[in-house]
């Protein structure tokens, strides 16, 4: 067969994700069922993907079934990654990025499960030289919002906003919850995050 070799992306308790090539050359993102998965299908998380990419929010899915989901790349650059290698003026815009990310998925109403520990799942596909980010892995998303709260909840834990304007934050996250999301609140709490940021 000759020399052939997978990269493996990640792996999880229902699948594992492999990088691939499709006929023309585009490098895509591979999304495989396992054996052992109790997920019975990952039809799901196909539809949830062609909502959240539509939105911005996600890679958009090229191909799906019960047992594989072909997307987009992202590439290899996560929130973690950003965190370690960013200079402040980049880092800062770069946090905004995902927190846009998240609000875009509230829009449409997905909330990540797993979006309180961002790092390894916020990703820039064309960092440094664009900052936006989408976010990946949805299979155990559900159908509501506030991801916005989880993403700000993890950076003001990691000491990465400070100040009085935190708490005012805190307030307006509480609210923008409670309200189902609203944009009107998430544009004051953008406008609030510049003075909150701490680097």
């Amino acid at each position: 067969m000759g020399d052939v070799r997978i990269r493996v992306l990640g792996k999880g308790h229902a699948s594992l994700v492999v990088a691939g090539l499709t006929f023309d050359g585009q490098v895509v993102a591979i999304k495989v069922r396992r054996t052992d998965s109790k997920r019975s299908s990952l039809e799901g998380e196909g539809r949830l993907l062609e909502v959240a990419s539509r939105a911005g929010a996600s890679p958009a899915p090229l191909y799906y079934s019960k047992d594989l989901i072909v997307m987009e790349y992202v590439g290899d650059v996560s929130l973690e990654q950003v965190l370690r290698a960013s200079p402040s003026p980049l880092l800062r815009r770069s946090l905004l990025e995902a927190v846009r990310a998240a609000r875009a998925l509230d829009a449409v109403k997905i909330l990540h499960a797993e979006l309180h520990r961002p790092l390894r799942n916020v990703f820039y596909p064309r960092w440094p030289s664009s900052l936006k980010a989408v976010i990946i892995d949805l299979e155990s998303s559900s159908r509501e919002c506030g991801n916005v709260n989880k993403v700000l909840s993890f950076m003001i834990a990691k000491g990465l906003l400070r100040g009085q304007a935190v708490e005012a934050l805190r307030s307006l996250l509480r609210d923008y919850r409670l309200a189902g999301c609203p944009r009107d609140l998430y544009v004051v709490i953008e406008e609030k995050l510049d003075q909150a940021f701490a680097t």
